[in-house]
């Protein structure tokens, strides 16, 4: 036993326990963490191990390797090169009317066949006063001069009326219907934009 050092002495006692009881042996190659239902499963140094039972007791199996997931390596953006399209927001401009055209009403305002009179605060000498009707084709505008001796036209039911001297005409078309009147109201431009209904006249 003198050649032999304390060292190898005792890994040659290891040896010997190991091989002697086959436990131990098998003990080393398994997790240590105790296994305490059938089916559990554990990774421990590369391997899954199952718990299973054997006889009365619950043991790990002889495990099956694993492979380790490889890291899938991450795609690069590319800066684009293309320009990004912009909207533009700036606010349209209001419409500004020609010298002879005069904002009269709203269009919101006008109802379909049915007349409204209003005046143009532009023209005062001498001032301008207008029928507006909305119809099918459109709005349309009669001045509400009579074509009898000029005098003021006058909104009476379905119908145009010079009371002073009993002219009728028809709402819808400006025709006359009675009196001394024999020529169609004077018919004027319209031109309705944004909500708003323009009458176009001549300063």
């Amino acid at each position: 036993m003198s050649h032999f050092s304390r060292r190898q002495i005792l890994q040659i006692l290891t040896g010997v326990a190991l091989l002697a009881n086959p436990f131990i042996a098998e003990a080393a190659q398994v997790p240590t963490l105790k296994c305490t239902r059938v089916g559990q499963t554990i990774i421990w140094r590369d391997k899954k191990y199952t718990c299973v039972k054997s006889g009365n007791k619950l043991v790990w199996n002889k495990g099956v390797p694993v492979t380790p997931a490889k890291p899938t390596p991450s795609a690069t953006t590319q800066p684009s090169t293309q320009p990004t399209p912009t909207t533009s927001t700036a606010p349209r401009p209001a419409y500004t009317p020609p010298p002879d055209e005069f904002a009269v009403a709203k269009s919101a305002n006008l109802k379909l066949n049915q007349p409204i009179s209003v005046s143009n605060p532009s023209l005062n000498y001498p001032a301008r006063g207008y029928i507006l009707i909305r119809r099918e084709d459109g709005v349309i505008a009669f001045s509400n001069r009579c074509t009898h001796l000029g005098r003021d036209v006058e909104i009476s039911g379905s119908q145009l009326v010079c009371f002073a001297h009993g002219s009728y005409f028809e709402a819808t078309t400006g025709k006359p219907t009675g009196g001394p009147a024999t020529r169609n109201l004077i018919l004027l431009p319209t031109i309705e934009r944004d909500g708003t209904i323009f009458v176009v006249d001549a300063p």
